[in-house]
């Protein structure tokens, strides 16, 4: 082998002082004076062939004083105690023959009997260091094995600080086994600190020098071995992930929460107000007055900590409430404005509960890793936040004709929510399709068939996006199609195109583009709270985000949806279309159950007292769906991870609680006031509703029954948009026989009902004339 470069040089003074394995001896040393060599490394590892370098300095020490290089540096002399092995006079080590050069390594056709050592001779003080090398055959491969696996549960999983002790055996290209030198002492054998040990994830487990594998955090990862540049297949390890993670709000005292720790709705809250959520029920003091958190239990029953958790907290709805983490346990979330948000804590890969494709359990079987549970979220239970006050806000209003319904019109308006004075005219370059409202309340989307536009909600100013655009070839270079959503972070939002058949999903903060896919008719998309997932679905079903791809969940039997949503404890979504709602479970996105009671043209989800709600409007009754587990019990919620829940026998959606409705006409669209918990037909097709009605329909969620709010004048609602706070509805109208458009505002604090006298609300104002059709209404989140 040729050797490029002398790698070693002699007599540099301080040069690593203080390192590597030493012996001392002196016959006529000074007066007081002790000399030593250091040699480093203290010890290494070469394949037959190969070469390496050591490093060796003279120190010298006076009365026991710190040792330090002598200058100048004596020549030493270099030996090794095999003759299978050569060393330079500069210290070059070769597992066979050097040239006379030193700078070709030859193998030899036999190899040493381990150790061999390596010898460092400063004759002028007569002593002299060792270090210490094994060489053995080069390893092709190396296989790893876990004799000493702890007892295990049916998970397959080792619980937090447990460990495994992997067992390493390499193989040369023959597919000999190179002998080990613990267990054999035959030439060249392979002693068990020559690996180099590490995991894929140490976040999941950490590796030790001897193959000694730590159970970290929940999750899968790779154990590996590396001997010399050879690096073994992986070995497969999992950490179990908890049973289940609580939530509580408390009180907060001198640095801990303190008792008592709830779990119930915190429905009160006032603006600026803060409150403390926290991972656990109690906490243990001790004698010094110290709390530590309580353990947690994971699925094999043992305890464990989250000290080294990522969890995350969660809210439904970021502008309603904000968190600081004071802890791995605590948080304290503050009311920033009026409204509702569902408060949860997340335990999310990758950062939390990772995993790989596939893992080889300890019982030797070859399992999907997400089929144990792993690389899915692990959920706490949910408690709402209602925020009481009043927030003003922004009504966006926009359509593709002015009011005659014939000239085109390309403008948004804007109207103050209180005063409905009209503050802003916007010219839009494209005729709207649809319009929606970032989450963060900072940007407005139009979707148009000729390209996206965007508006910023700050300074008001719109402008044709052209990201650019990666996937599926089409001819177009522009984003266009219908708007159907933006995530709850703000960050993604959703595109489809039913004319191209195509779907386009824009990252706005990441990589700044659109990626094109060729999926066609998607009516609906829903988000997990933690962005971790999304789903989409249209005439050929639901296909799930995964890996930057969407696929098409592997269970599917929904056609023809056109409404979706997602279950806010994380264990389910829905889908519905032209048959029954279906319920499908996040966990493989495996087809639950078909739930009986008719099929609901549009979903709304929320979550009271604990217990996730899925309602909407069927053909002729609101559906209201409970969602509810075993763990969902007062006081003691424990959803835990969506696949080991769903093991376990969990309960999904109930059949529905029905309340007649008395809308004559086919809905489009619903807005929903998570705040007051109910919600209104905005939206219906004119060409099933040619007559205007005196209502408004709705459904409250307290009440069961249906609300009706009455109109000052006959209406044909198009679209519509609720505040923040509750108090107020808006809804865009158009008669297109009079060629009127308005702007109606509905008061909804005192809308009541029951389920045999529906509750009545007259309009709070007299609508307002707008010059375009209102066919798209938003309310600006504030």
């Amino acid at each position: 082998m040729n050797r490029l470069s002398t790698l070693v040089v002699i007599g540099l003074a301080g040069l690593l002082a203080g390192c590597g394995s030493s012996t001392t001896s002196s016959t006529k040393p000074p007066a007081n004076t002790v000399y030593s060599v250091n040699v480093t490394p203290d010890r290494l590892t070469l394949d037959t062939g190969d070469y390496t370098s050591i490093s060796a300095v003279v120190d010298e020490s006076t009365l026991n004083s710190t040792p330090k290089a002598i200058t100048p540096q004596p020549t030493l002399q270099f030996n090794a105690s095999s003759s299978l092995v050569s060393i330079s006079p500069a210290g070059s080590v070769c597992a066979g023959k050097w040239d006379t050069r030193y700078e070709i390594c030859t193998p030899g056709i036999d190899v040493p009997v381990n150790p061999i050592t390596l010898t460092a001779y400063d004759a002028a003080h007569d002593v002299y260091g060792t270090t210490q090398l094994w060489v053995h055959r080069r390893a092709a491969s190396i296989t790893l094995t876990a004799p000493s696996y702890p007892t295990h549960s049916a998970h397959d999983c080792v619980s937090q600080n447990s460990s495994v002790t992997y067992i390493a055996t390499a193989f040369d290209s023959s597919g000999t086994a190179i002998p080990n030198c613990s267990n054999s002492s035959t030439a060249g054998c392979v002693n068990n600190l020559d690996y180099t040990w590490s995991t894929a994830d140490s976040t999941v487990a950490s590796a030790g020098i001897y193959g000694g594998v730590v159970a970290v955090g929940p999750g899968v990862t790779g154990v590996y071995a590396k001997l010399n540049g050879t690096v073994s297949l992986p070995q497969n390890f999992a950490t179990c992930p908890p049973a289940g993670i609580v939530m509580t709000s408390s009180a907060y005292n001198k640095g801990v929460p303190v008792a008592p720790f709830s779990t119930a709705d915190l429905d009160t809250l006032a603006i600026g107000s803060t409150e403390y959520l926290n991972t656990t029920y109690g906490f243990v003091v001790d004698i010094n007055n110290v709390a530590t958190p309580t353990a947690f239990v994971d699925i094999n029953g043992s305890p464990m900590y989250f000290n080294t958790l990522p969890l995350t907290f969660l809210s439904s709805s970021l502008l309603t409430g904000s968190f600081v983490t004071l802890d791995s346990f605590t948080s304290r979330f503050t009311a920033n404005t009026s409204g509702r948000t569902i408060l949860s804590v997340s335990c999310t890969p990758p950062a939390c509960n990772p995993s790989i494709s596939d893992f080889v359990s300890p019982t030797g079987t070859l399992v999907t890793a997400k089929s144990m549970g792993y690389g899915y979220p692990i959920y706490s239970n949910v408690i709402g936040a209602t925020v009481v006050g009043s927030t003003g806000s922004t009504v966006l209003l926009t359509g593709t004709t002015y009011s005659d319904g014939v000239t085109s019109a390309h403008q948004l308006l804007t109207y103050d929510s209180e005063s409905l004075a009209l503050t802003h005219t916007i010219e839009v370059a494209n005729l709207p399709n649809s319009l929606v409202v970032a989450p963060n309340g900072t940007t407005a989307y139009i979707g148009s068939d000729e390209g996206l536009v965007v508006v910023n909600l700050s300074n008001f100013q719109s402008a044709i996006l052209t990201y650019p655009i990666v996937g599926d070839t089409q001819t177009t270079d522009q984003v266009t199609g219908k708007v159907l959503g933006v995530s709850p972070d703000s960050r993604y939002v959703l595109i489809s195109d039913t004319i191209k058949q195509v779907v386009f999903l824009i990252d706005t903060t990441g990589t700044k583009m659109a990626t094109r896919y060729a999926i066609p008719n998607i009516r609906d998309v829903a988000f997990s709270t933690d962005g971790y997932e999304f789903w989409i679905a249209g005439d050929s079903g639901v296909y799930v985000y995964e890996s930057n791809s969407f696929i098409k969940t592997p269970h599917n039997v929904s056609s023809n949806v056109t409404a979706i949503a997602w279950a806010l404890d994380g264990q389910s979504y829905f889908a519905t279309g032209n048959s029954d709602l279906d319920n499908y479970s996040t966990c493989d996105d495996a087809f639950l159950q078909t739930i009986g009671g008719g099929s609901p043209v549009n979903l709304s989800s929320t979550a009271i007292d604990g217990v996730p709600r899925i309602f909407g409007l069927g053909t002729a009754d609101w559906l209201d769906y409970s969602v509810s587990s075993p763990s969902q019990v007062s006081n003691t919620p424990n959803i835990g991870n969506v696949c080991l829940s769903l093991a376990s026998g969990r309960v999904v959606a109930q059949q529905p609680v029905k309340t007649p409705s008395t809308l004559r006409c086919t809905p489009t669209q619903f807005s929903f006031s998570p705040r007051l918990e109910q919600e209104f037909v905005t939206g219906v097709d004119s060409t099933t509703c040619s007559v205007p009605e005196s209502v408004v329909h709705g459904y409250n969620l307290a009440t069961k029954s249906e609300a009706l709010l009455t109109a000052s004048s006959p209406i044909i609602p198009l679209s519509g948009g609720i505040l923040n706070d509750g108090r107020e509805l808006y809804i865009g109208t158009w008669d297109s026989v009079a060629k009127t458009a308005a702007l109606h505002r509905f008061n909804l604090l005192s809308v009541t009902g029951s389920t045999t006298t529906p509750g009545t609300l007259a309009e709070d104002v007299t609508p307002i004339s707008v010059p375009l059709v209102p066919s798209f209404v938003a309310v600006v989140p504030k």
